[in-house]
């Protein structure tokens, strides 16, 4: 099921392996990042909260996170480095949240913080 697709970045899940995939647009990168072709992210839904939880915040933290998910490790580290892939990365993740909790695949829930 395609969650989302933007310029660079596409997102897609499949309920058989319960994971969801971040790969780039081959055809709509520029010729200097044409090296990250191959780059394919495969986060298991049970750990999308912990890639989300660091979609807006440091992109070291974010391109860690990706590093456990992905075949070409290589490639995050240039992926996250660029800021036009790095945006719409961000922008993916969120909207890729939105598909999966409006399809009925992922809920959100209230986390007691101790009496806050």
């Amino acid at each position: 099921m395609l969650l989302t697709q933007g310029r660079y970045w596409k997102s897609s899940f499949a309920k058989s392996s319960k994971a969801i995939t971040l790969e780039l647009q081959r055809d709509s990168l520029p010729e200097d990042l044409r090296e990250l072709r191959e780059l394919r992210i495969e986060i298991p839904l049970g750990k999308w909260n912990r890639v989300l939880k660091y979609a807006r915040s440091d992109r070291k933290l974010l391109g860690g996170m990706l590093l456990d998910f992905a075949k070409h490790k290589d490639h995050v580290g240039v992926a996250v480095t660029n800021d036009r892939l790095y945006f719409e990365l961000q922008r993916t993740l969120v909207d890729s949240t939105v598909s999966l909790v409006e399809a009925g695949t992922l809920s959100l829930g209230v986390v007691d913080v101790g009496g806050i």
